[in-house]
């Protein structure tokens, strides 16, 4: 006898899916049983990563589109709703990386980050409301970061966002709960992706200072950077039954860091 998958028969929209931790959770999603949207503003990325997971035979669906932009929200709403008729997880991950501190920060510039990386969480689920309420048991799970607890230099864009994101999970949580519909977060640390490529190129986890100081000296207690596959499995709990009484929280995925001072 087959053991069903925890999200067997869900249907799943993760945004920014096309790549790192949005497209590890995606693959998660899929092997527990459920369909999955790859949301991502880059649409040749989006079908590649749909194409690489079995494409629509297999239960991945790719939907380009710009989670920034209110009207190309809206479509991917209406495409969800005329292709599934209810969504019951959707995992705000579609995110940019910005550098730069108070003094070389534009106000335009960052307000762009938080369109993409804040404001877009509700954006999102403001649109994908009706479709939540449809499902007997929905799930939105936000991806922040450790930068939302902890200042780092030359990250304000990006941490304000990702603070921020905190906060809105646990308005999300109170405001949804009576219909049924519950928010968490998941708060990766140092992990193995695209983002973790500076702007000059190089890699910061191969960085001799990052090794010496969170990896030798154990600021990171388990002694390694993270995958997006060590982070997958966060969301797959969230979005399953196995957190029904969870809502409101904030999981870090990060080796221990949060953990040490």
């Amino acid at each position: 006898m087959t053991t069903p998958g925890l999200l067997t028969d869900r249907v799943v929209l993760v945004t920014g899916a096309a790549r790192g931790i949005g497209y590890a959770v995606a693959e998660a999603v899929l092997a527990q049983g459920g369909r999955v949207v790859l949301g991502d503003i880059d649409a040749p990325a989006c079908r590649e990563a749909a194409a690489r997971l079995g494409g629509e035979r297999a239960g991945a669906h790719a939907l380009a589109f710009d989670v920034s932009a209110a009207a190309e929200v809206e479509a991917a709403h209406e495409k969800i709703a005329y292709r599934f008729g209810r969504l019951d997880g959707l995992v705000n991950n579609a995110a940019i990386l910005d550098e730069g501190g108070v003094a070389d920060t534009d106000p335009d510039r960052f307000e762009a980050v938080l369109s993409v990386n804040l404001t877009s969480m509700l954006r999102m689920t403001r649109a994908m409301l009706p479709l939540l309420r449809k499902s007997e048991d929905a799930a939105i799970v936000n991806t922040l970061s450790t930068q939302a607890f902890f200042g780092q230099p030359n990250t304000l864009a990006y941490a304000a966002a990702k603070g921020g994101a905190a906060s809105v999970t646990r308005s999300m949580a109170v405001d949804l709960a009576p219909f049924g519909i519950r928010a968490n977060g998941v708060a990766p640390g140092f992990v193995d992706t695209r983002m973790a490529v500076t702007s000059e190129g190089t890699h910061e986890h191969a960085d001799p200072a990052f090794r010496e100081f969170y990896l030798e000296r154990r600021r990171i207690p388990l002694g390694r950077a993270g995958t997006a596959e060590d982070c997958a499995g966060a969301f797959v709990f969230l979005l399953s039954p196995l957190s029904a009484y969870v809502t409101g929280q904030v999981l870090c995925v990060d080796g221990g860091l949060s953990a040490t001072y």
